[in-house]
C-alpha cells in the first residue's frame, strides 16, 4: 500500500512538472509574439498589425478604421524609448470567453509624449495552434509640457 502511494504521488509531481513546462511555452512562444505586434504597431505597420489579430477582434475593427485609429493612437503616444515585460502568465479560462489557451502579458512602457505608461495584450491560440491578439489595452498619463 505505501508503495501506490509513493507511485501517485509521484506520477503527481511529474505530471504537474509537465503542465508548468507547457505552460512555460506557451507563455514564450505568446510572448515573441506580442512583442513582434507591439513592434510592427510602433513602427508603422499598421496592416500587419491587423494581420495578427484573432479574427473576432478583427470583426470589431474594419482595417480601415484600424490603420487610421492606430495612426492617430502612435501619434499621441509619441516614440518608443523602451517596452519591458512586466507579468506574463497563461489561463485557459476567462471569465466571458470560451476555453482556451490565452497569454496575458504587461509592459511597463516609455513613449516620448506620455509618461506612467503601461500597456496590456491577450494572445489567444487559435485552432490552428497560432497565437493572435485578441485584445489590448493601455492606460497612462500625459507629459506635461513647458513653453
Amino acid at each position: 500500500m505505501r508503495k501506490l502511494f509513493t507511485f501517485i504521488i509521484l506520477l503527481l509531481f511529474f505530471n504537474n512538472i509537465s503542465a508548468q513546462r507547457y505552460t512555460d511555452t506557451y507563455i514564450k512562444d505568446a510572448s515573441l509574439v506580442g512583442l513582434k505586434w507591439w513592434e510592427q504597431v510602433n513602427n508603422g505597420e499598421h496592416k500587419k498589425s491587423y494581420e495578427d489579430l484573432a479574427s473576432e477582434f478583427q470583426n470589431r475593427f474594419p482595417l480601415e478604421n484600424w490603420l487610421s485609429q492606430m495612426k492617430g493612437l502612435m501619434e499621441e503616444f509619441g516614440e518608443i524609448k523602451k517596452r519591458k515585460v512586466k507579468a506574463a502568465h497563461f489561463q485557459s479560462k476567462l471569465e466571458g470567453f470560451e476555453d482556451g489557451f490565452y497569454v496575458i502579458i504587461e509592459y511597463d512602457v516609455e513613449y516620448s509624449k506620455t509618461r506612467n505608461h503601461t500597456e496590456t495584450v491577450l494572445l489567444r491560440q487559435n485552432d490552428k495552434f497560432e497565437w493572435k491578439v485578441f485584445d489590448f489595452s493601455y492606460a497612462f498619463q500625459n507629459k506635461i509640457t513647458r513653453e
